[in-house]
């Protein structure tokens, strides 16, 4: 086969199997992102009352202020 070929089959198997597969996993992760702000934004009262509690050095430093970071976008709603 010559190069040219080997190019073309290439580029046809990506077209053909990478492009749907690259764009099914782009359509999961948003799938998964907007289920996420979803559900913090129905567990937000409840989930960030400690977070709300925490001093700025207990929000970097342990563990537990890591995880509820994302409560930063709804503490104004609070």
């Amino acid at each position: 086969m010559s190069d040219n070929a080997s190019r073309a089959v290439a580029i046809a198997f990506f077209a053909i199997v990478g492009t749907p597969v690259l764009a099914g996993g782009y359509f999961m992760h948003d799938l998964q992102q907007r289920a996420v702000v979803e559900v913090q934004d129905r567990t937000f009262k409840t989930s960030c009352k400690s977070y709300r509690e925490m001093t700025t050095w207990e929000r970097w430093s342990t563990p537990k202020g890591w995880q509820d970071g994302w409560c930063d976008d709804y503490l104004h709603r609070m």
